[in-house]
């Protein structure tokens, strides 16, 4: 039976949780925002120099080691450059597309790449469910495209710069995923962001970048602030947090609180019109995740365990 304590630190982990996963969706509004103050590059430096800058006291107070093993650098690296890729890709789809489309669009066929890379990598083929899975999260992509209305759809700009966005997470998150072993996820997360910065110093422009900011306003230095620490740094490391208290499957469906947020965000702050098919697509995408992970099957095999216990 649980204890007082224990319902009070699951209800505050539960709250933790759908704070940081709103707060990931609303970052897609507030990147289409930051949009029209600078370039997409400018906005990827300012991004990696704040999330270094944040997770510096967070591993202070928490008592967290920065530490990566030596043999964890080629991750480290290996990482930083996807995430450059996927950020690019992210301010550039947001600043000529929709970002509540496009919330939608990168949240539900993410899982979906991410999933085709591991069983190319680990040479297994799908099971049953894995192809109807696979299958439906196909249709959903193109239901978020709305492929039937315009067969040049999905070469629109904004499209393109989306489905690179989630191909490249993919393949990030495949090779963070191996972040525990060498060391922990805020330490690997620290150095990420820090090398990536460095190579950033390489290729930006510094005079166009103070130009801007010194142009900039205050929703400006608001959406940065909101953008590099809270939604990059403080979000993110709350959803690593909780997660090792919960664990990783369990807390991976809190994701699809992100389209939603997404989309409700956009239209609110950017009048983008909610469109039938982002919904559409976005549900179809959510049932193909639960398929390839089993949830059915599973919930299904829980039933008639307890039916064969009744009998």
């Amino acid at each position: 039976m649980k204890t007082k304590t224990t319902s009070q630190k699951e209800k505050w982990l539960l709250i933790a949780m759908i704070l940081s996963m709103c707060t990931w969706g609303t970052s897609w509004t507030s990147a289409k925002i930051l949009g029209n103050y600078t370039s997409s590059i400018n906005l990827s430096f300012l991004r990696f120099l704040l999330v270094p800058l944040s997770l510096l006291p967070i591993a202070f107070f928490t008592n967290t080691p920065l530490k990566v093993k030596q043999k964890g650098w080629f991750h480290v690296i290996g990482a930083s450059l996807f995430i450059l890729l996927y950020t690019l890709f992210f301010f550039k789809g947001v600043h000529v597309g929709f970002p509540g489309a496009g919330g939608v669009l990168v949240t539900t066929i993410n899982p979906i790449f991410a999933y085709i890379i591991g069983l190319f990598l680990s040479k297994v083929f799908p099971k049953k469910q894995e192809y109807l899975g696979l299958g439906l999260g196909f249709i959903a992509g193109l239901v978020l495209l709305k492929i039937w209305s315009n067969t040049q759809q999905i070469f629109d700009l904004g499209n393109v710069f989306f489905l690179l966005a989630a191909l490249v997470w993919a393949l990030m998150s495949k090779i963070s995923s191996h972040a525990n072993k060498f060391g922990n996820a805020v330490g690997f997360s620290f150095w990420v962001h820090l090398f990536t910065l460095f190579v950033l110093c390489f290729i930006i422009d510094f005079k166009v970048l103070f130009r801007d900011l010194n142009n900039a306003d205050n929703i400006f230095w608001f959406n940065v602030i909101y953008f590099g620490v809270v939604n990059s740094a403080i979000a993110t490391t709350c959803f690593l947090f909780v997660s090792a208290r919960i664990g990783a499957e369990k807390a991976s469906t809190y994701i699809f609180i992100v389209p939603s947020t997404a989309v409700l965000t956009s239209w609110f702050f950017t009048g983008e019109t909610i469109l039938w098919n982002t919904i559409v697509g976005g549900i179809l995408g959510i049932f193909a995740v639960f398929i390839i992970n089993g949830k059915f099957r599973k919930k299904k095999t829980k039933v008639n365990l307890t039916r064969n216990i009744a009998r």
